[in-house]
């Protein structure tokens, strides 16, 4: 059964942990296309950690004005991320990011951006009516089961990038950390960005 869009966004906050960061008295202190969730529950994960929503107004590392500054991972992709703002990730450390028009998904892997929603109760009807897909829960689910769970500032990746072919199983992903998984992503991408369809690629990969 689909369920309403401001109904979706209550049943997303009702879902996650403890908020990760302080909270908020006033829509300045937020985007304000985001300030109908963060209001309610400054940052926090869901589904078994699968979504994971940054907090404002800490300087934490689990903190958005950490995730999103300009000497972390962003300069490394230039141009694919200048306008966005990142304000969540899936298991896998794909992006979640409010842009010009609305809401978009972001690819580390390949710098490919989706403008999916208009606001933030669009964005949370997408990820409560289809949240296996939209966060990764079931790959997180089964290795957290086998591996027990996931550390704060930790995402899943395979060893073999999936725009290569890489699987979406539980047992070939491998826990790394967050920041260190995006810039390994923008390396990748720089290196392959520029290759005719078709070509063959060696990239230099991580041990």
């Amino acid at each position: 059964m689909v369920i309403g869009r401001s109904a979706s966004l209550e049943r997303l906050i009702s879902l996650g942990s403890s908020p990760l960061g302080p909270a908020l008295s006033s829509p300045d202190e937020v985007p304000e296309p985001l300030w109908p969730l963060l209001s309610q529950k400054n940052g926090f994960y869901a589904f078994e950690s699968a979504l994971h929503i940054f907090p404002w107004g800490t300087d934490g590392k689990e903190g958005a004005a950490f995730w999103n500054g300009d000497d972390l991972w962003i300069k490394e992709y230039g141009e694919p991320v200048r306008d966005l703002t990142f304000f969540a990730e899936d298991a896998f450390g794909f992006q979640f990011a409010l842009g010009k028009n609305g809401f978009w998904s972001f690819d580390p892997e390949t710098a490919e951006r989706e403008l999916i929603c208009r606001n933030i109760a669009e964005w949370a009807s997408l990820i409560i009516e289809d949240f296996e897909f939209r966060t990764g829960f079931p790959v997180m689910h089964q290795w957290q089961q086998a591996n027990g769970q996931l550390p704060a500032g930790r995402r899943l990746a395979p060893a073999v990038p999936f725009f290569l072919g890489g699987e979406f199983d539980a047992r070939v992903m491998r826990m790394k950390d967050s920041v260190e998984l995006l810039r390994f992503r923008a390396d990748i991408y720089r290196q392959v960005k520029d290759l005719p369809d078709g070509a063959q690629i060696k990239l230099r990969i991580e041990p």
